[in-house]
């Protein structure tokens, strides 16, 4: 156990300068991201906390991680976004699955077309939420490799390459 604490004290020593830049999942299964957030994962889906602070529930680890990325760089209309994006799509999810479910105990073949006919504007509006969060986490991956200082890019020569010959 003290070899573990020792660890952890040098570990936290040694990259405390990356330590805003890092994600990491602790024994306890929860997701530490950029020293600031945690992500708890829960029955439903996922518990998001900055600091001490409880932000909400999200359905995927993608979409959590995407507020935090968000919220970092204070995108806060993306984050916003994020979560009520991500509650919308659950919520749409979930009733699909209890209108479906509902259809498929019916023994009447005419509640389950009106059923059927009335799952397809929904499926449809799910399909375009998901596009939309999946735009919004495309932006926050954005910012978040835009983040990073230019820490991947290449190294330059004074003279410029003159390989077109």
């Amino acid at each position: 156990m003290k070899s573990d604490q020792e660890f952890d004290r040098m570990f936290r020593q040694e990259f405390k300068d990356i330590t805003p830049n890092l994600l990491w999942q602790n024994d306890a299964g929860e997701y530490e991201v950029f020293g600031k957030y945690r992500i708890i994962p829960q029955r439903p889906g996922y518990q998001v906390f900055c600091s001490a602070t409880e932000v909400g529930n999200f359905h995927s680890t993608k979409s959590a991680l995407s507020w935090c990325i968000a919220d970092k760089f204070n995108a806060y209309n993306t984050a916003r976004d994020i979560l009520v994006l991500d509650n919308k799509l659950g919520a749409i999810t979930s009733d699909i699955v209890v209108r479906t479910a509902i259809a498929e105990r019916s023994t009447k073949w005419e509640f389950r077309d009106s059923i059927g006919t009335k799952l397809e504007t929904k499926i449809i509006r799910k399909k375009q939420v998901e596009n939309e969060l999946t735009k919004c986490v495309n932006w926050a991956k954005y910012i978040q490799y835009k983040g990073f200082n230019n820490e991947t890019a290449r190294t330059s020569r004074n003279t410029p390459n003159k390989a077109g010959r």
